[in-house]
């Protein structure tokens, strides 16, 4: 129930637009290798142990590309093919593709990234399964965008974007980028009514984000947003009562006008699963600094304007370290605190079953979740994740069992000489569901990681993790990885 005149809006300028709304890097290893000559391969052996449970910043942010429980062995492949860096040429082409197999208390070949992409000029037109992160917010040591956090594998997709901020008006005082995605879910679980069907789900998103500032400028302002759905085939769903074209339901899906499923009934809902957020920032140059100040609105539903899930949201700030390294002593590299919250969900006491479960999803029953994982912030926990004693929902079929959350995150990255270290430190505060909340006890849970990493000589590099998980909400566990690589 999405109001239709602001998500048309939205929709308008996206399609005009187009783009991924944080770039990302050729390969984000923890030592960060960016590669500008023709292409870029790298291969990788880990060696992974870890207890009944993978801890959360073991799985969490790895784009599918994370351990299984237990003691294990997995290899990498990486070949990317960039665009030219030392050409203007206005047409140019890339791919990329990351494979990994495991092998130990589950055996598994994952397909992390595979993909082809033409630029055309300021456009980008991009085709296949990409590490992707959507909505304004720190791209490497964020807890997780709202929309699209680089937690579960990549939907395999089609999209039109501008990558970069383009478009220059009024002498470069405002630029734009932005994306429009159709994607494609592979056969998801249903329920409508007493009808259950596992059928083809799809995927659309469109984002746009306004920078007003000039070059030269210190300080920036950004605007923008981020809408997605998730939808399966009507009569596949619901029938032959489904009245609605193909055509009309992609227009019903991208601008979130509602739809009668239950003839005779008064009540209208979208056409598929909508969510989103309105992205405010700021982005400051210092002396020797780069800070990002941002914050996602959250919105579902038509509740969200009317019973104030804006209080919701995930508000951060980012500081990176610009200054000339001379490569010895401790150096600070970034900084990122954030503080998230989802507890709110526009809820009503009048009205205790209409408000916004986040992630949960009224007819595709694994909800926001593609391949086993979250495709959102991970702090949003399913059933299978939480500890057995926590009750679950009410209605049998919701996938996400702790939607109400309150997140404190703390991310670090430093230098001493030539060890890169990032770590990452996360307190939340878990209230389960509305519909349960005088059976959920309110419960804390503490989840961290380290890494560490040198480069050797000849492209060689040894990396270490170390991560664990402590509290109510998640299995108490401890993990760790040792890694040797070697890009060429």
């Amino acid at each position: 129930m999405i109001k239709s005149s602001i998500l048309t809006t939205v929709a308008a300028l996206s399609i005009t637009l187009s783009g991924f709304s944080q770039p990302l890097p050729v390969y984000d290893s923890v030592l960060k290798a960016y590669k500008t000559k023709a292409a870029y391969r790298m291969v990788e052996l880990q060696a992974i142990g870890t207890g009944d449970a993978v801890p959360l910043w073991m799985r969490a942010g790895q784009y599918g590309s994370n351990p299984y429980q237990g003691t294990s062995l997995a290899a990498l492949a990486h070949y990317v093919k960039p665009y030219r860096q030392d050409s203007v040429r206005a047409i140019d082409w890339g791919v990329g593709v990351q494979l990994r197999a495991d092998v130990g208390s589950i055996n598994d070949f994952r397909v992390i990234e595979a993909y082809a992409k033409v630029k055309l000029k300021m456009f980008e037109i991009r085709a296949g399964r990409s590490r992707m992160m959507t909505g304004l917010a720190d791209n490497t040591l964020s807890s997780g965008s709202h929309t699209i956090s680089g937690t579960a594998l990549g939907i395999p997709q089609v999209s039109l974007s501008l990558p970069d901020y383009s478009f220059p008006l009024f002498d470069s005082l405002i630029s734009l980028k932005g994306s429009l995605v159709q994607g494609f879910m592979g056969d998801v679980p249903t329920n409508f009514s007493t009808k259950k069907d596992i059928i083809p789900g799809y995927f659309h998103q469109k984002s746009a984000h306004l920078r007003i500032g000039k070059p030269g400028w210190r300080t920036k302002v950004i605007l923008g947003g981020v809408h997605q759905a998730f939808w399966v085939d009507g009569k596949r769903l619901v029938g032959d009562k489904y009245e609605l074209t193909t055509t009309q339901t992609m227009w019903y899906v991208m601008t979130g006008k509602n739809y009668l499923y239950k003839p005779g009934d008064t009540l209208t809902t979208n056409v598929g699963n909508h969510l989103g957020t309105f992205d405010l920032g700021l982005e400051i140059t210092g002396n020797n600094t780069q800070t990002l100040l941002y914050h996602q609105v959250l919105y579902e539903s038509e509740n969200s304007f009317k019973n104030g899930s804006f209080n919701d949201g995930l508000t951060g700030v980012s500081i990176t370290n610009t200054a000339p390294a001379d490569g010895t002593g401790f150096r600070l590299q970034k900084a990122v605190v954030e503080y998230y919250r989802t507890s709110n969900q526009a809820y009503v006491s009048s009205r205790p079953y209409n408000y916004d479960n986040y992630y949960n999803h009224e007819f595709i029953t694994n909800g926001n979740s593609y391949k086993g994982a979250s495709l959102g912030n991970p702090f949003l926990t399913s059933g299978g994740d939480m500890v057995s004693s926590l009750p679950r929902g009410d209605v049998g079929d919701l996938y996400f069992h702790n939607t109400r959350v309150k997140l404190f995150h703390l991310g670090l990255e430093a230098t001493v000489d030539k060890i890169f270290l990032r770590s990452r430190l996360s307190f939340s505060n878990n209230l389960g569901l509305w519909e349960k909340v005088d059976r959920f006890p309110s419960t804390n849970s503490f989840s961290m990681s380290l890494e560490a990493g040198r480069p050797l000589s000849n492209g060689w590099q040894l990396r270490a993790l170390v991560a664990m998980d402590n509290g109510g909400l998640l299995p108490n566990s401890v993990g760790g990885m040792l890694s040797v690589a070697r890009s060429f």
